[in-house]
């Protein structure tokens, strides 16, 4: 159950939410609508204008991705944006204590294999080329999981990348791109997932057999 943005060319001007299934805290007020294309979701919701956009790809079921609105009811602190996920977008108002939607596109992906040190599946792909018209390019974006808390350190590591390609630009991902999704201050620069932001403790469902060590 991973995630992954990816862009080309060189700075942004993203505001990206990411949210997964459900939430015992985002509200029923959150609006979701899965009826734009991913040509419009990039060029409508994501950069709007001042930002030129072309070969915009989506891997995924259709289910896995669309906007959202109405967002500053709730604690997302995003009024608008897209959103990708693992299973059904539709089911992300919805209060949750447990797995609500079921696999969708048993999609992988090596960059997000790699950020997340497990093999994956599920995964939604949003990728798009972009030239700014400033030189300033910044994002937003909310991480969630359903496998929060009790899966934590536990054989499934949900996993967000957001990759930026382009000039001047030497990653060790695919198109030597870098991940510019990590959490801050982390050295080595850890990436977003539920392994690297949590509440510090093993989850109860993986105290005899934990898959990690270190925790934020």
């Amino acid at each position: 159950m991973t995630h992954k943005a990816r862009r080309h060319i060189t700075p942004i001007l993203l505001s990206l939410v990411l949210a997964i299934f459900c939430s015992n805290k985002v509200s029923a007020q959150l609006v979701i609508d899965n009826t734009m294309t991913p040509e419009e979701l990039v060029q409508n919701v994501l950069v709007g204008n001042g930002v030129s956009v072309s070969n915009v790809t989506f891997q995924g079921e259709l289910p896995q991705i669309g906007s959202f609105s109405n967002g500053e009811s709730t604690n997302l602190n995003i009024s608008t944006g897209v959103i990708l996920t693992s299973g059904d977008i539709n089911d992300i108002p919805d209060q949750c204590t447990g797995i609500v939607s079921s696999n969708q596109s048993n999609l992988s992906d090596p960059d997000l294999v790699a950020i997340s040190g497990q093999s994956i599946q599920d995964a939604s792909i949003l990728e798009f080329d972009f030239i700014p018209q400033s030189g300033t390019l910044s994002f937003r974006y909310v991480f969630g999981s359903e496998e929060y808390n009790s899966y934590v350190c536990c054989n499934f590591n949900d996993a967000f990348g957001f990759f930026i390609s382009g000039p001047g630009i030497n990653g060790p991902y695919t198109n030597n791109a870098d991940n510019i999704a990590i959490i801050p201050g982390s050295l080595p620069p850890l990436p977003v997932s539920i392994n690297s932001v949590n509440n510090g403790t093993v989850g109860t469902n993986c105290q005899m057999n934990p898959q990690c060590t270190s925790l934020e």
